[in-house]
């Protein structure tokens, strides 16, 4: 009888994807839950950096446009700002009653511009228009004090918008329950399995008290309403921007992934870029599998969506593996699995099943579920 195998499952959001849930970075920042028209530089960036074209963006990744934004300020010491001097100086002696008087007549280049940046509320609901103070204060305070807010009201906003789409229905043929029951099936066989899901979503199957054991959320669970967003650790961040990264937030307490990944016989990973802002969870791993002496030959499978995201985590094996790809390739059984192609290529799906399920009625019925001619 063979030795139970240690297998760590990786999520990432293309397993909610598959799922058919609108997750994406893309989806929030085109949501009422967005706070696009706050006053602050990040939220400026942000806007700005793909303009009315974000549709047509194949993948927006936030969390890299945060580094993106801090690298673009000149000096993180003092931030960069979108209102002026000459326009703070006028909203330090603003009110809504000296307008309401005409005080501020021949200054409508200024009103007009503090309005266009959400400061200054113009309201035309009344008999008389009515321009009220609404972000004032908070103009007033420097530029990275509005940055971290800015910043929580990304976070509280993408916890709200996730949990409004979570409760959605399933696309129940889809491969990342297949995968997941796969997996399962292996633990019930004996197997040990440990589950890492960087979603905040829920997993969309629940196989018992025993299984929820398995599942850590490395970024929190919006449903718990603590997630964590941010950049990597290396980003050679000011102080003051400090905030960005991961591992300063509050809740900031990952589970053993790293750890688990080292010790496994084998790694399935579902839906995850693992880029740069994840990759400290990753390298050590992916490192140790292309050292010739402390290698231990694992199977790794890589579920992805297509051609294109198959090369950027080829990238990204590449760098984390200092250029040895090759190598990691020779000492491990590697495999990248496209989920766009399984229909065209089925075998390569039924093999992974078939090495996880122990009962061959259940591939068949499991591959054919997803090969459905309606999907």
């Amino acid at each position: 009888m063979s030795e139970p195998r240690k297998i760590v499952l990786i999520l990432g959001n293309g397993f909610d994807l598959d799922l058919g849930l609108k997750t994406s970075y893309k989806d929030f920042w085109k949501s009422e839950f967005c706070p696009k028209d706050y006053p602050a530089p990040l939220i400026t960036h942000l806007n700005q950096k793909w303009g009315d074209d974000i549709d047509g963006v194949k993948w927006y990744d936030l969390e890299n446009e945060f580094l993106n934004y801090y690298n673009s300020i000149p000096d993180p010491s003092i931030g960069i700002d979108i209102i002026t001097d000459e326009e703070k100086e006028f909203l330090k002696g603003f009110t809504s009653f000296g307008f309401q008087n005409r005080w501020y007549e021949g200054k409508e280049e200024l009103l007009t511009s503090l309005i266009n940046k959400g400061v200054l509320l113009y309201n035309t609901d009344r008999i008389i228009p009515f321009i009220g103070e609404h972000l004032k204060e908070d103009a007033l305070k420097t530029p990275i004090w509005r940055d971290n807010k800015a910043f929580n009201l990304i976070k509280e906003g993408l916890c709200k918008y996730i949990q409004s789409v979570s409760d959605k229905p399933y696309n129940g043929d889809s491969v990342a329950l297949a995968v997941l029951y796969a997996a399962n099936c292996s633990r019930e066989a004996g197997d040990f399995l440990s589950i890492y899901t960087f979603n905040y979503t829920s997993l969309p199957v629940d196989y018992g008290k025993e299984f929820r054991s398995i599942v850590h959320y490395v970024h929190g669970d919006c449903k718990k309403g603590n997630i964590i967003i941010g950049t990597r650790d290396d980003g050679v961040y000011d102080k003051n921007y400090d905030f960005f990264q991961k591992s300063f937030d509050p809740g900031f307490n990952p589970p053993a992934l790293v750890a688990d990944l080292l010790d496994a016989d084998e790694v399935i990973i579902f839906g995850h870029s693992i880029g740069e802002n994840d990759r400290q969870y990753f390298k050590s791993f992916f490192k140790q599998q292309t050292d010739y002496v402390m290698a231990r030959g694992k199977d790794i499978t890589i579920f992805t969506w297509d051609d294109h995201s198959e090369v950027e985590i080829k990238r990204s094996l590449q760098k984390m593996t200092d250029n040895n790809l090759s190598t990691l390739y020779g000492l491990n059984h590697v495999e990248i699995i496209k989920t766009s192609m399984i229909k065209e290529k089925p075998e390569r799906i039924n093999a992974f099943l078939s090495k996880h399920i122990c009962d061959s009625m259940q591939v068949r019925a499991t591959l054919q579920k997803l090969l459905r001619s309606d999907r």
